[in-house]
C-alpha cells in the first residue's frame, strides 16, 4: 500500500496516511482535527534496482549496472498513419 500525503486547510497541519491505491482521496479526513477539508499533496517516490546499492553509488545508474540490459531498447514509436 502506498503512503499518501495530505494538508489540512482547517488546522494547517501536514500528515501522511498508509492507504490502498483504490481509496477515494476526497473522503479522507484530517488525522489531527477530523476535518474533511484536506488537500491531497503530490509527493515523490523512490525505487531500488536489485543488486545496486544506492549508498555505494556516487552518480546515476549506468546501463551496465542494470540487471536487464535490454530494458531500454524500445522500438521507435510510429504514428498511426504509418501502421
Amino acid at each position: 500500500m502506498p503512503l499518501y500525503e495530505y494538508h489540512c486547510k482547517e488546522c494547517d497541519c501536514d500528515f501522511t496516511l498508509l492507504q490502498p491505491a483504490t481509496v477515494n482521496k476526497d473522503e479522507t479526513v484530517c488525522s489531527e482535527c477530523g476535518s474533511p477539508r484536506v488537500d491531497h499533496k503530490f509527493s515523490t517516490f523512490s525505487s531500488k534496482i536489485q543488486g545496486v546499492s544506492a549508498a555505494s553509488k556516487k552518480g546515476p545508474v549506468t546501463l551496465d549496472e542494470l540487471p536487464n540490459k535490454d530494458i531500454l531498447k524500445l522500438p521507435v514509436p510510429r504514428l498511426r498513419s504509418e501502421l
